[in-house]
């Protein structure tokens, strides 16, 4: 039995936000004011107020975001960082309502780092509304929540015209609750977004309470509630034009789904399909439910029909993600010719005002100089010993706080490395725990139907939803073991050695860990077959290293050429043979170790990240990322190069030198 749980939605939550003092359609009145102003701040404002307005009165995506980029053109015209911070917060709203969540992210935080630089306050809790909306939409709650709570720390600076920033700020906050089970915290803030719906400038207040409503009671399944709150949500939808309507047809449809209520899934489904609106992938979703619905009722033909429906709606969700992806990179284009030519603009005016320095103080101390000479020459030899030991003590008090100083700056540095890496570490191993999560949290859910089919003497449809619960069960397995693979990665990036070099036959080294890697992986796959390529330049002899380091770094690359042809191999290429070519060669006092495979190469596009920690080409759940960055830290610490030559579709060679 197919499990279905409620979607995500919350992207469009906005699109029927408006304001309830303004005009019918103030768009036309804000055009002429734009014609008519002189003033650098009216036009920053009306600029802004026509990018929301296009989204929120016409649905105009093109135009909503000509005008957010005519904004950030102003911004750099009048050089006013405040407006340019507002800008970016506009621009980012736009990005993660049309899905682009990379764009939108990155634009936000540019944002901060801008009003942080310059001092501020504005509009930075625009930008946490959006960074946590993103984060929502990415399933990643903790970062969610945490920038949710930072933007309520900026509500009293609040100068965001558009929004009800802690309206919607409590509803992100109780939606993660909810959505992490915690039911209680999640009314807490229900309630708390609920006394501010009364005072709403917004709209659609009232609609975004029943929307998180109806959404608290699908997550703890009280579907008696849901029903009730989506059927004022509708009511109301209707009264006000709201385009909230189509998510509320849609959880409704979610709540009969899970009631068993099939027929009546399908006349909710199709009034979202029926409604006005531009949540394309809510049909997408709506028709999936009558597809399925279908199913339960046992009329097949129906259900494949409604199949190919919600295949078409989910290629045109992906046409216009592609255009949008086009259009995001023509203007991140755009804004870093801006940015690199408002910085060049800024250079020029720093250089101006060093020069102006520099002979300002070189006329100072020229006049200094000579004032020095003529005293020194007036004071007697014991003043000039005695003043000689005083600078002698200030040189040795300044060396004394410069030491001091960069001993502070190697601990920042220190301390802002194990950040990342710190980050790193909890962003990696939290995406297989959130597999573990759901498919833990589904499986409780379908052992409840499981116990309610056997109460019901349904034995068939109770071994199907076993079956479904050993399915997930091993994927809970699986990705269980892809965190226990990266934790173990890590405990080898910190693994440390013995430390002790010693001279060792390098091409003997070579050899006995080429043919490790081959046997090791023929141990696991019987039908694989490799010709192994050796070139031993017989002139190197002993080289001084730690042993047990470089056999790592061998051992790793020999791994991932062996991985490179075998999956060659599986794409059954005509007259394709594996082969692996290892050469040893004496260049002046070093020596190069060259591993080449004829396997499928890397993208150039990746080639650049190929070091970096946790950054892997292999498929989820077959890589941790840390192979190639461990080695690269080994060969540094060596005092090594490890490089990389690839042709994607025809080989890839690593150089080492040591």
């Amino acid at each position: 039995m197919k499990h279905f749980k409620k979607i995500s939605v919350v992207i469009f939550l906005l699109t029927g936000v408006i304001l309830t003092n303004a005009q019918d359609n103030p768009i036309a009145g804000l055009k002429n004011k734009l014609s008519n102003t002189n003033s650098d701040t009216a036009k920053a404002y009306i600029l802004d107020s026509l990018s929301m307005y296009y989204m929120f009165y016409s649905n105009n995506y093109d135009s909503s975001f000509y005008y957010a980029n005519q904004s950030v053109n102003n911004a750099f015209l009048i050089n006013d960082k405040k407006y340019l911070v507002l800008a970016y917060a506009r621009i980012g709203f736009y990005y993660f309502n049309r899905s682009q969540y990379n764009a939108g992210l990155n634009i936000s935080l540019k944002g901060l780092q801008l009003a942080e630089q310059y001092k501020i306050t504005d509009f930075n809790a625009t930008l946490y509304y959006n960074i946590s909306f993103i984060y929502n939409n990415l399933n990643d709650s903790a970062l969610s929540m945490q920038n949710a709570f930072k933007g309520l720390e900026f509500i009293s600076d609040n100068k965001d015209l558009f929004f009800d920033i802690p309206l919607h700020l409590f509803q992100l906050i109780n939606n993660n609750y909810s959505d992490g089970g915690n039911f209680d915290s999640a009314l807490l803030f229900l309630h708390k977004m609920d006394s501010v719906v009364t005072s709403s400038k917004e709209r659609a207040a009232k609609d975004i309470s029943y929307y998180c409503w109806s959404e608290f009671y699908l997550d703890k399944m009280d579907y008696h509630g849901a029903d009730s709150v989506t059927a004022l949500g509708i009511a109301s939808c209707k009264q006000n034009g709201d385009f909230l309507i189509k998510t509320f047809y849609t959880y409704q449809a979610i709540s009969y789904f899970n009631q068993r209520r099939y027929k009546e899934t399908i006349t909710a489904a199709k009034s979202v399909l029926e409604v006005n609106g531009i949540y394309i992938a809510g049909e997408a979703t709506a028709l999936e439910y009558i597809q399925a619905s279908y199913n339960k009722l046992g009329n097949i033909d129906s259900a494949y029909f409604y199949l190919k429906a919600a295949d078409s709606v989910r290629n045109v969700v992906q046409n216009q993600s592609n255009i949008q992806e086009t259009q995001q990179q023509v203007f991140s284009a755009e804004l870093s010719k801006k940015e690199a030519d408002a910085n060049i603009v800024l250079e020029k005016e720093k250089s101006r005002s060093k020069l102006i320095t520099y002979i300002f103080l070189t006329a100072l101390i020229f006049f200094l100089l000579f004032g020095f000479i003529q005293w020194r020459n007036n004071l007697q030899k014991k003043k000039a010993n005695v003043l000689l030991m005083s600078e002698k003590e200030k040189v040795e008090t300044t060396l004394s706080e410069l030491k001091s100083t960069q001993a502070q700056l190697i601990q920042s540095e220190k301390m802002a490395s194990l950040g990342e890496l710190t980050a790193g570490i909890a962003h990696e191993i939290q995406n297989p725990l959130n597999f573990v999560n759901n498919f833990s949290e589904v499986n409780k859910e379908m052992i409840t139907e499981l116990k309610e089919e056997i109460d019901k003497g349904n034995y068939d449809e109770a071994k199907i939803i076993a079956n479904d619960i050993e399915v997930n069960e091993e994927k809970i397995n699986h990705h269980g073991k892809r965190a226990d693979s990266i934790v173990k990665g890590m405990l080898q990036h910190t693994r440390s050695s013995s430390g002790k070099k010693e001279l060792t036959d390098i091409n003997k080294l070579a050899d006995e860990y080429l043919k490790f890697a081959y046997h090791g992986l023929r141990a696991k796959d019987k039908s694989f077959n490799a010709a192994l390529m050796t070139n031993y330049d017989e002139s190197v002899g002993n080289i001084n290293f730690v042993s047990e380091d470089i056999s790592r770094v061998l051992l790793n690359i020999y791994n991932n050429a062996f991985y490179a042809v075998n999956e060659k191999a599986k794409q059954q290429i005509a007259n394709y043979e594996p082969a692996i070519t290892v050469t040893t060669k004496k260049i002046n006092d070093k020596v190069e170790i060259s591993i080449r495979d004829n396997g499928n190469g890397i993208p150039q596009k990746v080639v650049d990240k190929i070091f970096q920690p946790f950054y892997t080409t292999k498929p989820t759940g077959q890589g941790t990322g840390l192979g190639l960055s461990l080695s690269y830290d080994i060969i540094k610490a060596h005092g090594g190069q490890i490089k990389v030559n690839t042709k994607e579709g025809d080989f890839t060679e690593f150089l080492i030198t040591i």
